[in-house]
């Protein structure tokens, strides 16, 4: 018969069993941290989470899987006896926020290498997770003859200044560079008559509007949302172009700006957002979703669950917008049976709107690969070691063997070879960085509702007004809660007094 105190009984027995688990897993992830195998101690132990540069992976699952890490790590642990890399990748739980990771961090117990993107790691820099750099960078590298300053190493320096977070600290090296293209089918245009690829944007709607009332194939799509993500970034950049200057009111550090430009920081874009920008008042940001929505109607039909790869090696999709990861795909993929070729995001002219600066469209790409060092190798007392791990991947005949394997991204080190195939997205990298990340830059809770209104609005589920009025308290709830955790405005007020004239007379008082 049932009772209660026998229901609770069993409860209590349940809880007991599950934390000696507990305790047993962690005691024997504690023995294995002091003693691992062979007698070695967990100070010899260096974690590397490479990413897709982890033995194993099978990028873009085609082709044999990686194993030229495995091969780098046992040469470095050659030269250096004792020591053992092992590599482990960081566990993604499905969501944006890194919670996995972040847990690890606050543990101390993270891999003491990891990939991650410099953007998401300055919001946390002030916790001591992660360890600066700059005075390493300012070392010789043993492994590359005749340097002096590791940093000179780079091929695009800027691009690794760049990744400075806002304390003027860099806690990353970037070893090599990622870039997005229009993968477009030749063979599938020529025979719906179109014969020269669009320069501007109202040359791609054309082309977009002869697929569609041609055809039933696909004019355009891209991997989920990143269409509306990267598109929005390249669109801002385009309509702002004239007044990113003035807008900048804090400058990028000399060392960035050839690549960055006139980028502007998350604390910049809320400074502006309170002086009207970015909101019903700021008509290049109303136009600028606008022609997001007018875009959208061209994409693929249902965005979350279509198969755009699929999509684009079946010839129903003319245009498909990826990045150098894809090529490998094309490369070797054998049921590739027609002609293709790579383009850019044509440029916005006055044809279109009069803010149109007819620039080139911006690059939504850079850093791939972004290596930063954690707490844990401080708390393992083995830092000295990680360095030297990182100066060993970043030799250019170890990063040109990691990266012609995978056929993923492109080296940004000197001296390192190009796989011909990749060039391509090298002349692209060529150009200047977007002027913000915009959904990067907001955190939390903030960037989720901006996702889910941004989705709701392109998929035609509120009107362009009332999509403005909700995003407008999302980003004051943003630089609310920012201000609250220490934003100062202090400087960037001084620069506004200077430019406010210029500047107000953007805005549509009559909003």
């Amino acid at each position: 018969m049932y009772h209660p105190a026998n229901h609770t009984h069993a409860n209590m027995l349940f809880r007991i069993a599950i934390s000696l688990a507990l305790l047993f897993i962690l005691s024997a992830c504690s023995n294995e941290g002091e003693q691992s195998s062979g007698g070695r101690t967990s100070r010899n132990l260096i974690r590397v989470d490479l990413n897709l540069y982890t033995p194993g992976t099978i990028p873009m699952g085609i082709g044999e899987p990686n194993n030229i890490a495995d091969d780098v790590a046992r040469e470095w642990e050659a030269l250096n006896p004792g020591m053992r890399i092992r590599y482990q990748q960081t566990v993604n739980p499905g969501t944006s926020e890194g919670e996995w990771l972040k847990t690890q961090l606050i543990g101390g117990v993270a891999p003491e290498i990891i990939t991650q993107n410099a953007e998401v790691t300055w919001m946390d820099v002030d916790k001591g997770w992660y360890v600066p750099l700059d005075d390493y960078l300012e070392q010789p590298n043993p492994y590359i003859p005749g340097n002096e300053r590791w940093i000179d190493s780079f091929t695009n320096q800027a691009l690794v200044n760049a990744k400075r977070a806002p304390d003027g600290k860099l806690y990353c090296v970037p070893i090599d560079i990622v870039e997005t293209g229009l993968f477009y089918n030749k063979t599938l245009l020529n025979s719906m008559g179109i014969m020269k690829l669009p320069e501007t944007w109202a040359e791609m709607l054309e082309v977009f509007q002869t697929i569609q009332q041609e055809s039933n194939i696909t004019p355009f799509t891209a991997d989920l949302n990143l269409a509306s993500d990267w598109g929005k970034d390249i669109l801002f950049e385009m309509l702002y172009h004239d007044i990113l200057p003035h807008m900048d009111l804090i400058e990028s550090s000399p060392e960035a700006q050839e690549y960055l430009g006139h980028y502007l920081e998350p604390r910049e874009a809320g400074f502006l957002f309170s002086k009207g920008f970015f909101t019903s008042r700021d008509p290049r940001w109303r136009l600028m979703n606008e022609m997001l929505f007018e875009w959208r109607q061209y994409w693929a039909r249902e965005l979350k669950n279509s198969d755009p790869i699929r999509m684009f090696l079946t010839q129903r999709l003319a245009m498909y917008w990826s990045g150098s990861w894809f090529i490998r795909r094309m490369a070797t993929d054998p049921y590739v049976n027609f002609e293709w070729g790579i383009m850019y995001i044509p440029k916005l002219t006055q044809e279109t709107t009069k803010y149109a600066s007819g620039t080139e469209a911006t690059v939504i790409g850079g850093a791939a690969i972004q290596l930063h060092i954690t707490n844990s190798a401080l708390i393992k007392e083995n830092l000295e070691a990680c360095v030297d791990f990182l100066m060993w991947l970043s030799a250019p005949q170890n990063i040109e063997r990691l990266a012609s394997e995978s056929l993923v991204y492109i080296p940004n080190i000197k001296g390192a070879e190009i796989d011909d195939r990749l060039e391509p997205f090298n002349e692209i990298f060529e150009r200047r960085y977007c002027a913000i990340k915009w959904l990067e830059s907001f955190d939390g809770e903030y960037k989720t509702y901006w996702r889910r209104m941004l989705d709701f609005y392109l998929e035609g589920g509120m009107t362009l007004d009332e999509y403005l009025i909700a995003i407008e308290g999302n980003f004051e709830r943003w630089v609310e809660s920012h201000l609250e955790r220490g934003w100062d405005f202090s400087e960037m007020d001084v620069a506004w007094e200077e430019r406010k004239d210029i500047l107000l007379r953007e805005l549509d008082p009559v909003r």
